[in-house]
C-alpha cells in the first residue's frame, strides 16, 4: 500500500495528470487508484485516502480502494471479490447496509444517505465511527454523484492531526469528487455494458457509455424554461451538453461537439465533461476553466483530437449567462420584439493548441427571449441536391416558434424534426439543440 505523501502546495499539474490518467482508465479498480493518487494535490493534510464505489443499482459495493497509513490500510478489493476492510466497511460485492442496520450509522452511510459531505472532528465521533482508520483524528467524506444525482460512492480522507481540515478542504473535496464522479460513472457503465457481451463491438459499447453521460433530467429554474434533445448519427455520437448546478441560484451550461467518432469520441466526451464538472465548482475563472480543460485534452489526447465547446454560468435570478465559446456553433438569440442575433464572439476550441487565450462574454436575456445552442449537425444538415439547412432556417424556425408562444421543449423537438424532414432520412452528423427561453 502505497503512503500518501503531501506535496508542498496544491499542484494544478498533478490534478490533471490525475484526470488525464481516470480518463484513460476503463477498468474500475485502475480508476479508483488514479483518483486517490490525486488527493495528495488537493489535500495536503489527508495522511491517508479510500474510495468505496457502488454499483450502478446503488445496492452493492464494486470496488474498495485505499491509500495511506501502511500499517493499517486495506488491502485493495477486485470488483465482486470479499474483502474483509478495516473497521467495518463494507466490502466488494456484498449489499450496501441500510439505516436499519443499526442506530448509528457510520461516516459512509450518512454522506450517501445525504449526497452531502460531512466532517468529523469531536474525539467521541471519530472513536464512535466505524467507518474510520485507527489513530484518525480529523476526517472528512464526500459523496460521488453522477448523471442526476445517482449515488456512485464515497470519497474518504483521514488524518492523524486534530482539526486538519477547514472548509476550504471540504470544497477542494467535494470539487474533485465531483470530477472523479464523470470518469468512475462511465466505467461502471462500460464494466456493465460489456459484462456477458464480450463480442460486442466498441461502437455499441461507447454508444451506451455515452448515453449514461448526458443528463436525465433538466433543471427547473425560476422564470426560465430548459429543453434539450440529441440525435446521434449512429450508436455512437461525439456531442455532449450538462447543467451543472453551481448553487445560489447559478448553473454551469455547457454544449459541444468533439471530433471524431467511436469509443475514442466517447473517450473524449467524458474526459471533457469531467473536466468542466470539476473546474465548474471551484473558484476560478470561466477563462482559466477553459484553460485547463485545454491543457488536460491537448496533452492527454493529441493534436488530432478536438472539441469545440460552448460554456457559460446561468444566473437565473438576473437571467444573465457569462460564457466563452471556444470554437463552437454561434448561439442564436431570439429577442422579445423579433430581433435576431447571432452571437459571432468565440475562441479557438479545445483541445487543438496548447494555450490559446480565452475571454469571457456576457449575454443578458429579457422576457419573451429565446436562446437557442445547437451542433452543427443541424444546421450542416443537408438535402439530396446538397443544399444546407443553414443557420438562417433555424433562425425562422425559432423566431416563428418564439412568436406563437411554442413551449421551449416543443420547439426543440421541432428543430429535430424539420431538419430530418429537410434532409430527407438519416442524420450524417450527431444534432443537439439546448433552448432557454425567458418568461
Amino acid at each position: 500500500m502505497t503512503t500518501l505523501t503531501a506535496p508542498p502546495a496544491a499542484s494544478g499539474q498533478q490534478l490533471l495528470d490525475a484526470f488525464c490518467e481516470m480518463g484513460r482508465s476503463l477498468e474500475i479498480g485502475r480508476t479508483a487508484e488514479t483518483v486517490l493518487a490525486g488527493v495528495p494535490a488537493v489535500l495536503r493534510a489527508a495522511d491517508r485516502a479510500s474510495l468505496t464505489v457502488l454499483a450502478l443499482d446503488g445496492a452493492t459495493v464494486v470496488c474498495r480502494r485505499a491509500r495511506g497509513r501502511d500499517e493499517d490500510a486495506a488491502a485493495p478489493c477486485e470488483p465482486g471479490e470479499p474483502v474483509a476492510p478495516p473497521a467495518g466497511a463494507p466490502p466488494a460485492g456484498a449489499p450496501l447496509a441500510g439505516p436499519e442496520a443499526g442506530p448509528e450509522p457510520g461516516l459512509l452511510r450518512r454522506v450517501l444517505d445525504s449526497g452531502r459531505a460531512e466532517q468529523l472532528r469531536a474525539p467521541a465521533e471519530i472513536a464512535a465511527d466505524g467507518d474510520l482508520a485507527a489513530g484518525t483524528a480529523s476526517a472528512l467524506a464526500a459523496p460521488v454523484l453522477g448523471a442526476g444525482g445517482r449515488r456512485l460512492g464515497v470519497l474518504l480522507v483521514e488524518s492523524r492531526t486534530p482539526e486538519a481540515f477547514d472548509r476550504e478542504s471540504r470544497q477542494a473535496l467535494r470539487a474533485y469528487a465531483a470530477g472523479a464522479a464523470t470518469a468512475i460513472e462511465r466505467t461502471l457503465f462500460y464494466e456493465k455494458a460489456v459484462e456477458g457481451h464480450r463480442l460486442v463491438s466498441e461502437l455499441e459499447v461507447a454508444g451506451k457509455v455515452l448515453h449514461g453521460l448526458l443528463p436525465h433530467h433538466l433543471p427547473r429554474l425560476e422564470g426560465l424554461e430548459a429543453a434539450a434533445v440529441y440525435e446521434p448519427c449512429s450508436s455512437v455520437g461525439g456531442d455532449y451538453y450538462d447543467f451543472v448546478p453551481l448553487g445560489e441560484d447559478r448553473w454551469g451550461i455547457a454544449v459541444g461537439d468533439v471530433a471524431g467518432k467511436g469509443l475514442p469520441a466517447a473517450l473524449l466526451v467524458a474526459a471533457l465533461r469531467a473536466s468542466i464538472f470539476s473546474l465548474a465548482h471551484s473558484s476560478l475563472a470561466l477563462r482559466a476553466i477553459l484553460a485547463r480543460t485545454n491543457r488536460l485534452l491537448y496533452e492527454s489526447v493529441g493534436e488530432t483530437r478536438y472539441a469545440t465547446l460552448f460554456y457559460g454560468v446561468l444566473d437565473v435570478p438576473l437571467r444573465r449567462i457569462v460564457y466563452i465559446n471556444a470554437g463552437h456553433a454561434p448561439p442564436i438569440l431570439v429577442r422579445a420584439n423579433g430581433a435576431v442575433e447571432m452571437i459571432h464572439a468565440g475562441g479557438l476550441p479545445v483541445g487543438l493548441f496548447p494555450a490559446p487565450r480565452y475571454f469571457e462574454q456576457d449575454l443578458q436575456l429579457g422576457a419573451g427571449d429565446l436562446l437557442a445552442l445547437y451542433t452543427d449537425g443541424i444546421t450542416e444538415s443537408a438535402d439530396r441536391s446538397g443544399d444546407l439547412f443553414g443557420r438562417d432556417r433555424l433562425a425562422d424556425l425559432l423566431r416563428r416558434e418564439r412568436d406563437r408562444g411554442a413551449p421551449a421543449a416543443e420547439i426543440s423537438d421541432l428543430i429535430l424534426k424539420t431538419a430530418r424532414r429537410f434532409r430527407g432520412g438519416a442524420p450524417d452528423d450527431d444534432s443537439t439543440a439546448v433552448l432557454l427561453r425567458a418568461r
